[in-house]
């Protein structure tokens, strides 16, 4: 069937040589992407990665707080043995 329809274009090559068909199959896989990336920015936004993110972000806030206030632990446990 898809050698039916490029043999209905006139105005492209006929000739179904190996150069002509490497072009159609390039032109293909240019079209293909195209839609694809075209439908991925036209996504709707998911609330669950947007949560997600944020907890991710709520996660790293928290443990680095943790961290400095075990520093902080430490340092004044260390200036009272002094």
């Amino acid at each position: 069937m898809a050698t039916q329809d490029r043999q209905d274009f006139l105005w492209r090559p006929n000739d179904n040589s190996i150069t002509t068909r490497t072009r159609y199959d390039l032109e293909a896989e240019h079209w293909v992407r195209a839609f694809k990336s075209a439908k991925r920015k036209h996504k709707p936004r998911n609330i669950k990665d947007d949560l997600s993110i944020i907890g991710l972000i709520f996660q790293v806030v928290f443990s680095l707080l943790g961290l400095m206030i075990l520093l902080i632990i430490e340092l004044v446990k260390w200036i009272k043995s002094q």
